[in-house]
């Protein structure tokens, strides 16, 4: 294994780390409307955001720990 490949899944923790941070982060801090319902609480932009962003921090927290296999295209 190469040197960079081996700092590959470190890469991977620490990047999908910071992404979950931010995206736990942004649902707390996103602008909200007096009265929103549930429904204009889920289907909000900063809402989307934030959830697409933690569900990507955990796949790649998974890949980088180990879980789940690296992908490999070839």
């Amino acid at each position: 294994m190469s040197g960079a490949a081996a700092l590959l899944p470190r890469f991977f923790v620490i990047c999908s780390a910071i992404l979950i941070l931010a995206g736990v982060a942004q649902l707390f801090v996103r602008p909200r409307r007096a009265n929103e319902t549930l429904v204009e609480k889920l289907v909000n932009r900063a809402t989307i955001t934030a959830l697409l962003s933690v569900a990507f921090g955990v796949l790649g927290l998974l890949i980088g720990l180990g879980v789940l296999p690296m992908p490999r295209f070839k």
